[in-house]
C-alpha cells in the first residue's frame, strides 16, 4: 500500500488509497447475510471511497460537508463527553464520521445512506430525549435530530400538523411535530418536545415510510426482517439512531433470556459479527458496533474536521501500517488525548484497528480486503505481544475472530501447536451414539449461582480441517454442537501464546449436519432448552476416539491401552459430578482413574450437602444434573485458574488435577474456583467475591483432616490474630473492606464456629427459597440482608458482631434485626477462633 500524507493544520492526516478489495462487494438480492449493497444504489462502506486523484479534483468538497456537519452535531457543545458503560463505535467507510472520539475510539458515529442518515451511539444517554436529560444530552439530542432530518422530505400525507424536519418542528413552537418510531415500551420522550412517539410491535411489521416517519430509534435486538426493513426505509430517505453498547450484546450472563440463549445456540456467548443482524446493516452503511467499553472522558474538546477524517479505520490502518514499516513515528500519529506518552498512543491505536476489524462483517468491503491482505504475513509465531505489530496483529485477530463450523475448512497451520496433532494413523469412528437429555430445569438461576452450561461429552476428537457428521433425530430441536474445550477467549489479552479463539459451536437441525474445526478438538453437545421427559440421540462418525475414561464404565484394560498411546492431544475422565479435560501427556503415568474420580465426586458431592442440595431434591434444591468441568489450557484469559464453566487451569497448575493426594490435601485453588461456582450471587456484595467462596474450601480442608488455611501466618501472625486486632480495634474508620482476603474469611469462619456448618446449609437455602421480590438488589441491601437473615438462622441478635466487623450495616438494617426480638449471643462469635 501507499502512503500518502497531508499536513492539515498541526495533525498528520494519512489518507488510504489501496484498501479496497481486488473484487467489489456485491450485494444479492434479498438478504442481510448477502454481501455488501452496490455503491451506487446505497453509498455503502468504501461505495464513495476518495482516491488520490478524487480529492484533488474537487479538494474541498468533503470537507465543507464534513465541517458542516460536524457544526451541527456541536452547536453549542464544546465538546461531547464519554459516559461510563459506553461501547465503542467502529467507523469502516467515507459516508461515515465519527462526533465523538477523544482517545482514538468513537462513542458516537454518523453516515449518509442511501437516502437518508444514520446516528450510533454506543450509550443511550448520547439520544437521550427524556425529562430528566441534562442540559448537555438535550442539546446533543437536538443535534442528532436536526443532523438527522436535515435533507428529511415533508410529509405529503399527514396533513399539515407534522413536518420530517426538527428544525421545522421546533420553529413551529408546537404546532407542528416529528414522527418517532420505537419497538421499544420504555423508551422516555419528554412531552415538551415536538415529538410524536410512535410504538411498532416490530419494525418488519411496521409499515415504515420516510414520508411519514422522521426517525426511528433501534438497537440491537432487532432481526433479520427488521434490519431489511431498517435498511430500505433509511436508503428511502429515514433516518436512523441505534443507539447500542455492543459488549452486552456478546456477553450470555445468568440473567439473558432463555430464548436469547437458545437464538445464539450456546453459553458462551455471542459474535456482534456473526449473530446481529444490526451488524450487517451497520456495516453497509460504514458503521460498527465494537465489542469494547470506553474509558470516561468528562470535557473532551469538539472533533475538528481533520481529527474526524484521522478517525476513520481506513486511515488508522495506513498509520499502522506506517508504523510496523518505518515510515511513521508514534508520536506522529494524531491519537489520544493531549500529551498522550508514545505506549499510550501505541496501546490505543492496537485497540482501535484489533476491535474494529474482529467485528466487522462480508457487509463491508474492509471484510474482503482483510481476508486478502492477511495472507501476506505467512505463518506467524507464538508468543505474540499484539502491540508490537499493531497492524499485523489486528488482521490475525480478524483472521482468528472469524471461522466457523462450516464443513469444508482447512487444517489451520496453527493446529499442530496447539491444541496439538492428532495421530495421522488414528482410525476415526462411525456411528457413535451419544445420548443428549433435555429434562433439566428451565430457570437456570434458581441456584442463584453461576448457571450449568450443559456440556454433553461424547468422548470423541475432530480432528483438524476433516468433516464429522452427526446425524440428528426428527425432532430434535435447541441442541447444539461445539468443538474444543480450551474455552477461553483471549483476544482482549496483551499476549497471545496460542491462537486467541479455538472453540466454536453450530446449531443442529434434524438430518446430517457436517461440522469441520481448522483447529480440531474434543466435541461436545450443548442442550440449550429443556423438554421435559425427553432425550435425543445423536449419531456421529468422522471423529477419532480420545483417551476417555467414564467411572463405572471404563475398565483398567480399556484405560491403560488409551493412555498408553493417546491419539489426540487432549484426554477426558468423567464421573458423575465432574470433567477433567487435560492434555494427553498428564494422563499417562495415571493408573487409579477409579479413585481419582471418586474421590472428585466427592468433593463435589460434599460442596451440594453444604449448600443443601443433591442431584433428587425438588427444586430449587436440585443438585447441578449436568457434571461441572477442569479444563487445562496453555494460556487462560485471568488470574492464577479461574472460574465460569468450565474452570480454567494453565499446565503448570494443571497437572494436579489427576494428582490424588494433592486434591485432598493441598487443592486450595482448585476448591476456591470450584466454590465459585457454587457462590449466591443474592449474598455476594463487593466486599465478599473472592471470600465467600473459601467457605468450601474449609469445609473440604476440614474434610480432609487438614490443618486451617487461616492458622497460616502473615508477616508474623496468623490470620485469626491480624482479624482479632482488627475487631479489638477502636478506629471509628476502619472497613471490613480493608482486610486482607483471608482475614475476612475470618468472620464466616466465626459463623460457623458459633452456629455450625448447619448454619450454612440454611443460610444456602433461605436465599433459594426467597421470593424474587425481596432478594437484594444493591450492595447495601446485600449487606444488610445478610446480616439479617444470619441472625434469624442463628436465632441471636448478631448487630454487635456486623458492627466490630464494620462490614457496613445501615441503621435500617440493625432496625430489621431489632425488630425480631432476638437475644445477645451467649457466647461473643466475635472472640471465636480455631
Amino acid at each position: 500500500m501507499n502512503l500518502i500524507k497531508t499536513t492539515i493544520g498541526a495533525c498528520l492526516c494519512v489518507s488510504l488509497v489501496t484498501l479496497t478489495p481486488a473484487v467489489p462487494a456485491v450485494r444479492a438480492e434479498g438478504g442481510l447475510s448477502q454481501a455488501a449493497a452496490p455503491a451506487a444504489e446505497a453509498g455503502a462502506a468504501g461505495a464513495s471511497i476518495d482516491t488520490a486523484a478524487d480529492r484533488k479534483a474537487q479538494p474541498d468538497s468533503a470537507d465543507r460537508v464534513l465541517r458542516r456537519d460536524l457544526d451541527m452535531l456541536y452547536r453549542d457543545l464544546t465538546g461531547i463527553p464519554v459516559y461510563g458503560g459506553t461501547g465503542g463505535v467502529g467507523i469502516l467507510g467515507e459516508s461515515a464520521f465519527p462526533v465523538s472520539a477523544p482517545e482514538g475510539m468513537a462513542s458516537i458515529g454518523a453516515a449518509r445512506y442511501g437516502k437518508g442518515r444514520i446516528v450510533l451511539s454506543g450509550s443511550a444517554q448520547y439520544a437521550n430525549l427524556s425529562p430528566s436529560a441534562d442540559e448537555a444530552q438535550r442539546t446533543l439530542a437536538r443535534n442528532v435530530l436536526l443532523w438527522l432530518t436535515d435533507e428529511a422530505h415533508t410529509n405529503q400525507g399527514g396533513g399539515n400538523d407534522r413536518t420530517n424536519r426538527y428544525e421545522d418542528a421546533l420553529a413551529s413552537r408546537g404546532n407542528k411535530k416529528i414522527r418517532l418510531a420505537t419497538t421499544s415500551g420504555s423508551l422516555a420522550v419528554d412531552p415538551a418536545l415536538p415529538i410524536e412517539v410512535v410504538r411498532v410491535e416490530s419494525w418488519a411489521n411496521g409499515n415504515l415510510n420516510p414520508q411519514k416517519v422522521a426517525v426511528a430509534y433501534a438497537d440491537g435486538t432487532m432481526t433479520e426482517a427488521d434490519a431489511e426493513a431498517l435498511d430500505d426505509y433509511v436508503r428511502r430517505g429515514g433516518a436512523l439512531i441505534v443507539a447500542q453498547n455492543g459488549r452486552p450484546l456478546e456477553s450470555i450472563t445468568r440473567s439473558t433470556p432463555l430464548e436469547e440463549r437458545v437464538r445464539i445456540g450456546n453459553w458462551r456467548g455471542a459474535r456482534i459479527s456473526a449473530d446481529f443482524p444490526v451488524q450487517r446493516l451497520l456495516n453497509r452503511a460504514g458503521l460498527s458496533l465494537m465489542n469494547r467499553e470506553l474509558a470516561a472522558v468528562a470535557s473532551p474538546t469538539a472533533l475538528t474536521p481533520e481529527q474526524a477524517v484521522n478517525n476513520r479505520i481506513r486511515v488508522r490502518l495506513e498509520q499502522g501500517k506506517g508504523l510496523e514499516e518505518g515510515t511513521l513515528a508514534i508520536e506522529q500519529i494524531d491519537i489520544g488525548l493531549p500529551g498522550a506518552a508514545p505506549a499510550k498512543k501505541r496501546q490505543l491505536l492496537t485497540d482501535v484497528l484489533t476491535e474494529t476489524l474482529e467485528t466487522i462483517t462480508p457487509e463491508t468491503d474492509l471484510y474482503a480486503w482483510a481476508e486478502q491482505e492477511v495472507r501476506r504475513f505467512g505463518e506467524v509465531d507464538f508468543p505474540i505481544v499484539k502491540v508490537n505489530q499493531p497492524y499485523r496483529n489486528a488482521l490475525l485477530n480478524f483472521e482468528f475472530s472469524h471461522f466457523t463450523l462450516d464443513p469444508g475448512n482447512a487444517k489451520s497451520p496453527y493446529a499442530d501447536d496447539f491444541p496439538g496433532r492428532v495421530a495421522d494413523d488414528a482410525p476415526t469412528v462411525t456411528g457413535r451414539e451419544v445420548e443428549v437429555d433435555l429434562d433439566f430445569p428451565e430457570d437456570v438461576n434458581y441456584s442463584l449461582r453461576l448457571p450449568n452450561k450443559n456440556w454433553v461429552s461424547t468422548g470423541l476428537y475432530a480432528p483438524p480441517g476433516k468433516t464429522v457428521t452427526l446425524e440428528v433425530p426428527a425432532g430434535t430441536e435447541n441442541v447444539s454442537v461445539q468443538i474444543g474445550s480450551t474455552d477461553d477467549d483471549l483476544r482482549g489479552s496483551s499476549t497471545w501464546n496460542r491462537v486467541p479463539l479455538l472453540v466454536h459451536f453450530k446449531k443442529l437441525t434434524p438430518g446430517t449436519v457436517q461440522v469441520s474445526s481448522p483447529y480440531g478438538g474434543m466435541i461436545y453437545l450443548i442442550p440449550m432448552k429443556p423438554t421435559a421427559g425427553k432425550t435425543v440421540t445423536v449419531t456421529i462418525s468422522g471423529a477419532v476416539q480420545a483417551p476417555y475414561y467414564e467411572l463405572g464404565k471404563t475398565t483398567a484394560e480399556q484405560w491403560d491401552a488409551m493412555r498408553g498411546s493417546p491419539a489426540t492431544p487432549y484426554a477426558e475422565l468423567k464421573s458423575e459430578r465432574i470433567v477433567l479435560t487435560v492434555p494427553s501427556e498428564f494422563i499417562r503415568e495415571l493408573t487409579n482413574p477409579e479413585e481419582l474420580m471418586k474421590t472428585w465426586d466427592d468433593i463435589v458431592d460434599s460442596y451440594d450437602g453444604l449448600s443443601g442440595q443433591s442431584p433428587t431434591a425438588p427444586l430449587p434444591h436440585t443438585a447441578e444434573r449436568y457434571p461441572r468441568y477442569y479444563v487445562v489450557d496453555r494460556q487462560i484469559s485471568s488470574g492464577a485458574l479461574h472460574a465460569g464453566y468450565p474452570i480454567m487451569a494453565p499446565f503448570g497448575a494443571g497437572k494436579d488435577l489427576t494428582n490424588l493426594d494433592y486434591i485432598k490435601t493441598k487443592a486450595w485453588g482448585y476448591w476456591h474456583e470450584l466454590g465459585h461456582e457454587y457462590q449466591q450471587s443474592a449474598w455476594t456484595w463487593g466486599d465478599v467475591g473472592e471470600v465467600t467462596v473459601n467457605i468450601y474450601s474449609l469445609f473440604i480442608q476440614e474434610k480432609y483432616g487438614n490443618p486451617s488455611e487461616l492458622l497460616k501466618t502473615k508477616n508474623g501472625k496468623t490470620y485469626y490474630q491480624r482479624a482479632i486486632d482488627f475487631l479489638e480495634s477502636a478506629d471509628p474508620n476502619k472497613k471490613y473492606g480493608q482486610l486482607d482476603n483471608y482475614d475476612r474469611l475470618v468472620l464466616f469462619k466465626q459463623l460457623q464456629m458459633a452456629y455450625g456448618w448447619p448454619f450454612y446449609t440454611r443460610l444456602f437455602a433461605h436465599y433459594r427459597e426467597m421470593p424474587k421480590e425481596e432478594r437484594p438488589g444493591t450492595n447495601q441491601q446485600q449487606i444488610d440482608t445478610f446480616a439479617v437473615t444470619a441472625s434469624k438462622l442463628a436465632g441471636e441478635d448478631l448487630t454487635e458482631f456486623f458492627v466490630k466487623w464494620s462490614v457496613g450495616l445501615s441503621d435500617e438494617g440493625k432496625a430489621r434485626i431489632r425488630a425480631m426480638n432476638l437475644p445477645q449471643p451467649q457466647t461473643p462469635p466475635w472472640t471465636l477462633r480455631e
